[in-house]
């Protein structure tokens, strides 16, 4: 059988198929690796950027870090924070990306 593609070729020799690999458990385990790091980082950014802002690094400085924007680390420490801190360190933190987020709308 050819195809549409193939017809003008005048070569009706079929296409060889690449034979399957068996995945090693080498490659199982280094995907899990990579996916408990994943899920480690996703864990504990908020509370990385959280503490970095409290000493006094802005929030921009912050997302950047994080590899995302401003908007979107402050949504993500938002909700490790809403209940890991108490209301004083909460407030600061998130006038802070208030702040933040007001500069870039308002520049």
């Amino acid at each position: 059988m050819t195809s549409v593609l193939t017809d003008h070729l005048g070569n009706t020799r079929p296409v060889p198929r690449p034979r399957p690999r068996p995945v090693t458990s080498d490659t199982l385990a280094e995907l899990a690796r990579l996916a408990s790091l994943a899920e480690l980082a996703r864990r504990s950014s908020p509370s990385l950027m959280h503490h970095a802002i409290l000493a006094g690094t802005s929030p921009a400085t912050v997302a950047a870090a994080a590899q995302v924007d401003v908007a979107q680390a402050h949504i993500r420490w938002h909700e490790w924070a809403d209940t890991a801190v108490g209301r004083d360190e909460y407030l600061r933190v998130h006038t802070a990306f208030a702040d933040a987020l007001e500069e870039d709308l308002c520049p």
